[in-house]
């Protein structure tokens, strides 16, 4: 029989932490997605011109200095109705108040046909201002002796989605697809947060095409065509998918002393093979002493995305001259994200994760008990984008809140658990912002500052999986990956970029100087060891048709770093990556 062994207090010797394999890679992939996030352009969203004429009248025009040519009525009263006659409901985020400031100043005036024809135009364009592209304001029959004129709001709606001009619906057998699917092109129409018959706003087409783009192999504009019936326009995604199928293979020297220096990585990205705009990855990471597999899944339906990622990792270490310690952890989580809003400037969402991962551990050959921890955490997201001197910039910043659970099989913290002794149910709370700021050019030369302020706060002790883990490219640079832990801490990464050094054909280099450096404690432990250091580093991009090369090389001096992890060291870290 086992006792749980779930103190932080580590054997002695102590090894160095361990973090799982795996999670780098989710990382990794997470800050992928931002960095795609950022890179992606505006949608391409093409409206078809309408027949209607060009009325260059100011807006604080008085109704009266507005030149009328022919007959004028006496129009007391202004009435907006639907066409079925009906008093017009505004759709979300328009007001009565917004179109009530348009009418007010018309109302109790002589109008002729040049006056009303400014008064529809600028009742349209309010809803254009919205995004509500293809909503009119019409003039019906009149009987304008009675005082009221009544206008007729033809609120602009989707007759039918269309890929590449054919109707996306489930493919039959041997049937060619418009879009790329091997099953259907429904998933086209998914990626839209609307169906047909809802209101045609652009930033709903917007989010569609965004959706649609996230997957490298898109490469989506939309066409705004004339439905058969008046108000109604068919979407019309275009679209030429690439490649199915997409590959990487890398190698650094980025690992943990622990485990091993020199990582291999590989990985296969399949995008949109059912026609849902699905994604499915498989990603594989190798040392010396540690090697993880991720899978991962994903699919858009409008505003959400749902994902599931499955990993399987193991480490061993020694410990001190005489303990081999080996483990294994596997792990299940399931995430959804939910779009608030979206602009060319602006991408606000919210998520939340279920995870799961069950380690298991041994230490020359007797097993520990398994540790099971499963964990919701629901966060919140913001990106913005901004020109600054000339240049793009950006601000990005995530804050989530961590709950471990006790279900699904997950560990019950014992009665009277100290602080000092990992927990199961805990609560963490953590936060990451990210910035680009591009300075003022110095000749010809465009530099920008990076930053990354991060980190995570619990008053408990807590399992690795959950700890904040400092050292590496990802983090600190100027150390080796995970060289201290934490159940608490925080770190800031400072970069100064040449962006536009010149290169070579369709080559691209970017020099950059850096200085980082955190602080990480465990509850268990007295003291919140600092690791600082500095350097420089040089990446670089090359592609040739359809194959991408890419390298980084760093040269970083520790400036601070607790006594236990010896002298101070000049690093000279590198990797090399090939995608196709």
């Amino acid at each position: 029989m086992h006792a749980p062994v779930f103190a932080q207090t580590p054997p002695t010797p102590a090894g160095r932490p361990v973090q799982d394999p795996a999670q780098l890679i989710i990382e990794q992939q997470r800050e992928q997605a931002r960095q795609r996030q950022l890179e992606q352009p505006p949608a391409s969203i093409t409206v078809a011109p309408t027949p209607e004429t060009t009325l260059d009248i100011p807006v604080h025009t008085p109704v009266d200095a507005i030149a009328e040519t022919g007959p004028t009525f006496a129009v007391k009263e202004i009435v907006l109705q639907a066409p079925d006659g009906k008093p017009f409901e505004p759709p979300r985020g328009i007001s009565v108040k917004q179109l009530d400031a348009i009418l007010a100043p018309f109302a109790n005036h002589e109008l002729g046909s040049h006056r009303i024809n400014v008064l529809l135009k600028r009742i349209t364009d309010v809803f254009v201002a919205h995004g509500l592209v293809t909503t009119r304001a019409l003039l019906g029959p009149q009987n304008l002796s009675t005082g009221t004129l009544k206008i007729t709001i033809q609120l602009g709606t989707i007759e039918a989605f269309t890929v590449n001009g054919k109707p996306s619906h489930r493919l039959k057998a041997g049937e060619a697809s418009a879009g790329g699917g091997w099953l259907t092109d429904a998933g086209y129409e998914n990626a839209f947060p609307v169906s047909s018959g809802d209101p045609l706003r652009l930033s709903d087409i917007d989010q569609g095409v965004a959706q649609i783009n996230r997957l490298r192999r898109n490469q989506a504009t939309v066409q705004i065509l004339p439905g058969q019936n008046p108000g109604e326009s068919i979407v019309d995604v275009g679209n030429k998918p690439g490649d199915r199928l997409y590959y990487t293979l890398g190698v650094d020297n980025y690992g943990s002393s622990a485990t091993g220096v020199t990582r291999y990585r590989a990985g296969v990205e399949a995008d949109n093979l059912l026609g849902l705009q699905e994604s499915l990855s498989v990603n594989f990471l190798d040392s010396l002493d540690s090697n993880a597999i991720v899978g991962s899944f994903a699919v858009p339906f409008g505003r959400h995305t749902f994902s599931y990622t499955i990993s399987d990792s193991e480490y061993q270490q020694v410990i001190g001259t005489t303990a081999l310690e080996y483990g294994r952890t596997l792990s299940h989580i399931f995430g959804w994200n939910y779009l608030v809003s979206r602009s060319i400037s602006d991408i606000t969402s919210v998520d939340a994760t279920v995870s799961w991962r069950r380690t298991d551990r041994e230490v020359n050959g007797i097993d520990l008990d398994p540790q099971r921890v499963a964990v919701l955490r629901l966060a919140g997201n913001w990106l913005h984008k901004f020109v600054m001197n000339d240049a793009q910039g950006n601000f990005t910043i995530n804050g989530g809140l961590s709950q471990g659970l006790p279900w699904f099989g997950a560990n019950h913290d014992p009665h009277g658990i100290t602080r000092d002794e990992a927990h199961s149910q805990f609560t963490k709370v953590d936060a990451t912002a990210a910035f680009t700021l591009p300075l003022p050019k110095i000749g010809n030369a465009l530099l920008a500052y990076r930053g990354v302020l991060g980190g995570q706060y619990t008053n408990m002790a807590l399992f690795g999986s959950e700890q904040l883990y400092l050292g590496g490219m990802d983090t600190v640079r100027g150390f080796r990956s995970g060289e201290i832990a934490g159940d608490r801490g925080f770190y800031s990464r400072n970069e100064l970029a040449w962006v536009n050094a010149p290169a070579w054909k369709d080559g691209r280099i970017e020099p950059y100087v850096f200085v980082d450096a955190g602080k990480a404690s465990l509850v268990a432990i007295p003291g919140f060891p600092t690791l600082a250091g500095a350097g420089a580093g040089l990446r670089a991009q090359w592609q040739w048709h359809k194959q991408f090369l890419s390298g980084e090389v760093l040269v970083g001096r520790a400036l601070t770093q607790p006594a236990a992890l010896g002298p101070k060291a000049t690093l000279v870290l590198a990797t090399v990556n090939w995608n196709y």
